[in-house]
């Protein structure tokens, strides 16, 4: 009996064994965690209290614009009983689409260009006065002293057809001394105005030039010819002829759609030193230069204070050439300024995109 009894009790103590070993393995690994890490609790342990942390998420990516590259996410605290996780990768730099550039005016040769404001815009246009009436010329009206025409018109009726063919009458011929003002010359407007000595134009606007605006003549090297003011257009050849010695003054003036605004005689058949002086003006669409002069004859031209409305700004403000008084035509020589003949610097050019 004692004998069974103690069998019974072995038997039971060896289940009571096996079935502690099979729950105990049954826990094993309880502590692992999604990341996989290695550590296992005791063996009847409980899971790991902590899993490990994955890596870093990536850090976003800069703004547009050539970004430098993200930083690495920092790397996940280590679980009890896990491994620490990996850490993040960087973040790609992204290359940011460029800016689209601001427009910008053509900076063109030769001078210091300047950008187009809308006031400097405006000087490029110029509204011509409405005549009060119009006169027909027959005879050329000769002028000693002072002469208003009150801004009325005055066209040729005889005097020359105004266009470049040589030998037509003025329609005024000035005395030396001689002030013409408040006048427009319209079409056809035959050979323009004459000056026999010293003389002033103000306030005189060509409407639409023929042979030539007006022509310096005299035999004085004293002599001046001062134009003051207005403006004239669509000009075939030059504006200003310089057929005698002396000094014209340009100032104050628009001209637009002309070939050369001064030319001193190329070819007459008597030759002069002459000399030009240009200020305040505004040219718009000009065929030629601004000027014309003749080096063998030690001729200058000085300009100051131009405007020049030329989008391609491949207007020429000063032309050299070599004279005579054959009547040949001229070659020219050489173009821009040289501090002798041509006298200007590009401090003194507005250039006007119009």
């Amino acid at each position: 009996m004692i004998e069974r009894m103690r069998f019974a009790h072995n038997v039971l103590m060896r289940l009571a064994f096996v079935a502690g070993v099979a729950v105990g393995w049954s826990l094993v690994g309880c502590g692992s965690d999604p990341g996989g890490a290695d550590g296992s609790g005791d063996l009847f342990g409980g899971a790991g209290s902590v899993a490990s942390s994955s890596g870093g998420a990536r850090q976003n990516v800069g703004s547009a614009g050539n970004g430098a590259p993200g930083t690495g996410g920092t790397a996940g605290a280590k679980g009890s009983g896990g491994a620490a996780g990996a850490t993040g990768a960087a973040g790609a730099a992204t290359s940011g689409a460029a800016g689209a550039g601001g427009a910008r005016p053509d900076a063109g040769g030769g001078g210091a260009g300047a950008v187009p404001d809308a006031a400097t815009a405006a000087n490029c246009t110029m509204t011509f006065p409405t005549p009060v009436s119009t006169t027909k010329v027959s005879a050329t009206i000769k002028v000693s002293g002072p002469y208003d025409g009150t801004m009325k018109r005055f066209v040729s009726n005889g005097l020359g057809d105004g266009s470049q063919s040589e030998g037509q009458s003025p329609l005024f011929e000035l005395a030396d001394g001689s002030v013409l003002k408040n006048v427009i010359i319209g079409s056809p407007g035959a050979d323009g105005i004459h000056c026999t000595g010293s003389c002033t134009l103000q306030n005189v606007w060509w409407e639409d030039v023929g042979e030539d605006a007006a022509t310096l003549k005299g035999k004085s090297a004293s002599q001046t010819m001062t134009i003051d003011g207005g403006g004239a257009m669509h000009a075939a050849d030059k504006v200003f002829q310089h057929d005698g010695p002396g000094t014209m003054i340009i100032k104050n003036f628009f001209v637009s759609d002309f070939g050369k605004l001064y030319r001193s005689c190329g070819n007459c058949g008597t030759q002069y030193q002459r000399h030009v002086v240009v200020q305040n003006v505004t040219a718009v669409n000009m065929g030629g230069a601004l000027a014309g002069v003749n080096t063998n004859y030690n001729d200058t031209a000085t300009f100051q204070g131009l405007v020049l409305c030329d989008r391609t700004r491949k207007m020429a403000v000063c032309d050299r050439f070599t004279g005579n008084d054959t009547g040949a035509e001229p070659p020219m020589t050489g173009s821009g300024p040289d501090s002798k003949y041509c006298i200007y610097t590009n401090t003194d050019l507005q250039w006007v995109l119009f």
